[in-house]
């Protein structure tokens, strides 16, 4: 999977409503994910870009090339791991990307003067051997070591964070799809649409019944009730996976719902002057949002038997 898709993956699960919602509890995390993900796919744009540069020979453009993409090298692989730390898995870069850290680092990062097992040294890019695609890194050491001389491939080192970063992406993707089947094995046998039984249409053809006939109002109470407490066992299921208030569609629908529930409830224990045509009208809404509800729940149900 390129760097891309991994990048349009973690986007999927973090963006889903219950996960969103658990993110953006705390902002700063959040912030730096998303921060993070952009910057994975701009460098990989610029990344991607980089071929058309090959043929440049002006040599102030060529170290503005090199320099460019070594930085871009480094900052890619800063965001993978922004990426794990903000959604606390741990992400360890592989030596090979290691290695390109260091190459950065000494021909565009802190040249003039490092460290090394406790020796000082510098690092020069060769004017003679540079170009868009590569160039010789001598570096010399205090001391008597004798200094070296490496040939740097830019295209190589791209193949290598290529190959490696996608493993990276990909293990953190794994590790958002591991959290979630655990989520929906949790919860996958309480299905949300066994809180609706099959008999919610004979109950609502007896609030049917009594909103016209006084002498049928005991029928509407117990229904009512009934409904009522389908909703909020709906709810609280909701709200022990996390879910309750997360999704547009279900905040919609309860928001609907809770009116007519209540002016019913009313009418029914002879409370409201409404007359029987609105209690008949307000009886219809309520079964549309109620059926709504239903099909959301089986949409559910059918998301938490299969895998994210």
């Amino acid at each position: 999977m390129s760097i891309h898709n991994l990048e349009d993956r973690i986007r999927e699960f973090i963006n889903s409503g219950r996960r969103q919602s658990i993110l953006l509890k705390n902002p700063s995390a959040w912030n730096k994910l998303c921060s993070s993900l952009d910057l994975i796919g701009d460098t990989q744009l610029a990344i991607d870009s980089y071929p058309q540069f090959h043929n440049i020979q002006d040599n102030g453009s060529i170290y503005l090339i090199v320099y460019g993409i070594l930085q871009t090298l480094l900052l890619q692989q800063n965001a993978a791991k922004c990426i794990g730390d903000s959604l606390d898995i741990k992400v360890k870069l592989p030596k090979d990307l290691e290695n390109i850290r260091v190459i950065r680092s000494s021909a565009a990062g802190h040249p003039t003067h490092q460290k090394e097992k406790g020796l000082s040294k510098s690092c020069f890019i060769t004017r003679m051997s540079i170009s868009p695609i590569g160039f010789q890194l001598m570096t010399v050491y205090s001391e008597d070591k004798e200094c070296e001389f490496h040939h740097v491939s830019i295209p190589a080192l791209i193949e290598t964070q290529k190959q490696y970063l996608s493993e990276v992406l990909a293990k953190v993707v794994a590790e958002l799809e591991r959290r979630e089947m655990e989520h929906r094995q949790k919860h996958k046998d309480n299905k949300l649409a066994d809180i609706f039984p099959h008999t919610i249409s004979y109950h609502f053809s007896k609030i049917f019944e009594a909103t016209h006939r006084e002498d049928l109002f005991p029928l509407g109470t117990p229904n009512i009730k009934m409904i009522s407490e389908c909703i909020e066992r709906f709810k609280n299921e909701l709200s022990s996976r996390g879910e309750w208030g997360v999704y547009d569609s279900i905040n919609y629908h309860c928001e609907l719902i809770e009116y007519p529930l209540k002016r019913l409830s009313a009418y029914f224990e002879g409370n409201d002057d409404m007359n029987a045509k609105d209690a008949y009208i307000f009886a219809s809404f309520l079964s549309d949002q109620v059926k709504s509800l239903e099909e959301i729940a089986n949409e559910l149900d059918e998301e938490y038997e299969s895998k994210p």
